[in-house]
């Protein structure tokens, strides 16, 4: 293997090792910063030596990625309640809640990932490639199942994501002004009646 080949890795060791790697370099970006983190640190924290860090990734950026991957898998995974429910115009209001809940969940529960790796997407276009396709997805599934429910128009997936951006707004305020819960439960109220409103707007 030339010194700037990688490693696929395939066999159940190697496959943990790379596994360990990135699960390590996550708690450390989280912990520490991606900067202030050396691959000397993400090697021992993964309990491998320095040359089989770089044996599966080139640099540290490429770990990143990785990293930023499997954060969003996570997300995914919070948001799945979601993606596998049915919606239709009865329990569309019921829906959007759920949706705020989850997102608030996966703000806090993550905050120390959330804060690192979309201030880490301003300053690098691959990592916001990666958010932007994971937005573009999730806003793509929801406008399915909102076709499927009866919202119709041309601008329903523009709507979706006005209705994204509202809910991502509160989350940031709910968590930046520690608001108390009927202060949250008013938001949340007022949230849901625009998105209602908006979507609304797109019935067939």
């Amino acid at each position: 293997m030339s010194a700037n080949e990688i490693r696929i890795p395939k066999q159940k060791r190697s496959i943990e090792k790379r596994t360990a790697i990135i699960n390590a370099s996550y708690d450390l970006f989280c912990e520490k910063g991606y900067y202030r983190t050396n691959t000397a640190e993400i090697a021992k924290a993964a309990g491998v030596s320095t040359g089989i860090v770089y044996s599966y990734f080139h640099d540290k950026k490429d770990i990143l990625k990785e990293v930023v991957g499997l954060y969003i898998f996570r997300l995914e995974e919070q948001f799945r309640p979601i993606f596998c429910s049915t919606i239709d115009r009865g329990n569309i209001a019921v829906v959007i809640e759920k949706f705020i809940d989850l997102s608030i969940a996966s703000h806090t529960m993550n905050a120390d990932a959330h804060n690192e790796f979309l201030a880490l997407a301003l300053l690098n276009n691959d990592i916001q490639v990666l958010f932007n396709h994971f937005e573009s997805r999730m806003l793509e599934t929801l406008y399915e199942k909102l076709v499927a429910a009866g919202y119709l128009g041309d601008l329903l997936l523009e709507r979706l994501r006005i209705c994204y951006g509202i809910i991502e707004q509160l989350c940031h305020e709910h968590i930046r002004y520690k608001r108390n819960d009927a202060e949250l439960s008013n938001m949340k109220s007022i949230d849901i009646s625009t998105i209602v409103g908006l979507l609304d707007m797109a019935m067939g």
